[in-house]
């Protein structure tokens, strides 16, 4: 579990997403690796200061090892990985590229562990990477990653991204209580990359240097080079102060509403002291068919973390490509559970965050929409609740929402039949799922 400044309190535990970004405009490290109060020159590409603090460690990517291979680089072309030294980053990594990181000597203590990444081409993923420390869990969490505005893969069907080059860079909080000495490795791992029609293939973000820092000492991250706090929690509040766990796919992400702002995010700036972790990738399914799927990565989120609650969404991806129903079991044993099928793979997610981390499930579905096979989904899952006596957050069949399909003012707030825009988000989905989780928490 991670630590951040609660506002007036000493450190607090909360989850990985840290108001989403956890990024600061630094540049090019000069010096050996993990070298401490090291020396700092600032590339000329990147709008930075990059200082180093006394006790922090630094492990320059300049020094990283990394697989040969082949990705997309910022023009948008295939080239070969490679240590860019203007950026002081790792370009063009591709899929499966592996880059390690090894403690330095003298190092030995317990430490947040921060990584630079750049900005992306295109970002339809919240989950860019996995992490192992030496021969360790592996696990991923949640990276916000930005897209330019000049990027010649950008996307502004509602809203306006930050301007900016592909080359800014920032720090990502990884990983928080780490005891770390001499020779100790840090896999970083390029897992889920970014696909769109206008890209040459999957896209990864450069990846920079790895700064340890003394275990709940304060680091300046995001954009803005600040150090991010979580207000106090409203006591009259039932959603404030939770830690929230969301899987799923683009729908949770935010594909289609300006800077991927989803019900995720208004949730979380609408109850303080509230952190969301969306753990999001676009175009995947529950179904346990490939290694980004719905169960496959809900196994990646790290065993440490503690959530008061776990939102999954129910998967449009399944029905539209036609994923088998499967039946409801009698059993709760996982052995029982046919992941490659709808039913198997949800009853898989219920009882394996149940066991690891003993919160509360809450599903939610989509608005209705003229689509036989999502509707057997809704039903499926109506009968799965019976079972395990989660909750679900059945848009599907709310009839005020329902009245509003294909209206003027439908049109305003999805942009298809799936997705909604960012106005659709706040003003229709987020008031009824924010009802339904006090309700359901309440009980």
């Amino acid at each position: 579990m991670r630590e951040t400044q609660r506002k007036g309190e000493e450190p607090m535990k909360r989850k990985a997403v840290i108001m989403a970004m956890i990024m600061c405009m630094i540049g090019t490290t000069v010096g050996g690796a993990g070298t401490v109060l090291a020396q700092a020159e600032a590339a000329s590409a990147v709008d930075t200061t990059n200082a180093v603090e006394e006790g922090q460690v630094l492990l320059p990517a300049a020094d990283a090892t990394f697989t040969e291979g082949e990705g997309v680089g910022p023009d948008n072309e295939k080239e070969p990985t490679s240590y860019d030294e203007e950026t002081g980053m790792i370009r063009a990594a591709a899929q499966g590229t592996e880059i390690v990181y090894t403690v330095p000597e003298g190092t030995e203590g317990t430490f947040d562990l921060y990584l630079t990444v750049s900005k992306v081409l295109a970002a339809f993923s919240s989950q860019p990477f996995t992490f192992t420390i030496n021969d360790g869990e592996t696990f991923s969490v949640p990276v916000d990653l930005q897209v330019p505005a000049d990027s010649p893969a950008s996307y502004k069907d509602d809203g306006e991204y930050d301007e900016g080059s592909l080359t800014d860079s920032g720090r990502f909080l990884i990983k928080q209580n780490l005891e770390l000495k001499a020779g100790d490795t840090i896999k970083v791992t390029c897992a889920f990359g970014c696909k769109a029609p206008t890209l040459k293939g999957m896209v990864f973000p450069y990846v920079g240097d790895v700064l340890l820092a003394p275990a709940g000492s304060e680091v300046a991250t995001g954009y803005d080079n600040t150090v991010k706090t979580i207000p106090e929690a409203d006591p009259s509040d039932p959603l404030a102060g939770l830690d929230i766990i969301w899987l799923g796919s683009s729908v949770t992400y935010g594909a289609q509403a300006g800077g991927h702002y989803s019900m995720v995010d208004a949730i979380q700036d609408n109850h303080p002291g509230t952190v969301c972790e969306k753990y999001a990738i676009s175009a995947t399914t529950l179904v346990n068919e490939k290694e980004d799927s719905y169960v496959s990565r809900m196994k990646l989120i790290s065993k440490d973390e503690t959530p008061d609650l776990f939102v999954v969404q129910l998967s449009t991806n399944d029905a539209t490509t036609g994923k088998p129903m499967g039946e409801v079991t009698d059993s709760t044993d996982p052995a029982d559970f046919d992941d490659t099928t709808i039913a198997g793979a949800i009853e898989t997610i219920i009882s394996y965050v149940q066991k690891t981390f003993g919160c509360p499930v809450v599903f939610y579905t989509g608005t209705y929409a003229e689509k036989e096979n999502y509707e057997k989904m809704v039903d499926l899952l109506l009968k799965i609740q019976e079972k395990w006596g989660i909750g679900v957050v059945d848009m599907f069949h709310n009839e005020e929402m329902t009245a509003v399909y294909g209206t003027d003012l439908y049109n305003e707030y999805m942009h298809d039949e799936v997705h909604p825009f960012r106005k659709g988000y706040v003003e229709w989905w987020t008031p009824v799922i924010e009802e339904y989780l006090t309700e359901f928490l309440g009980k």
